[in-house]
């Protein structure tokens, strides 16, 4: 085999990985972005939570407040 028909089938080889790395990283990064949405949305979710809670328990504090 020719040098230039080795170093186009070493080009080739080398597209060919190139195109297996890309299509994982195309997959690893959907996952990271779904991931990611869930996370938002779960702090989203535990943010208002904390708020309820402070709300809850201001109203119990000024309860005490007005007993005493």
């Amino acid at each position: 085999m020719s040098k230039i028909a080795e170093q186009l089938q070493d080009l080739r080889a080398s597209i060919n990985n190139i195109k297996e790395n890309m299509k994982k990283i195309k997959i690893e990064n959907s996952l990271l972005q779904k991931q990611q949405e869930y996370l938002v949305s779960e702090k989203a979710e535990l943010v208002k939570k904390n708020e309820a809670a402070k709300e809850q328990i201001e109203a119990i504090l000024e309860r005490i407040k007005n007993i005493g």
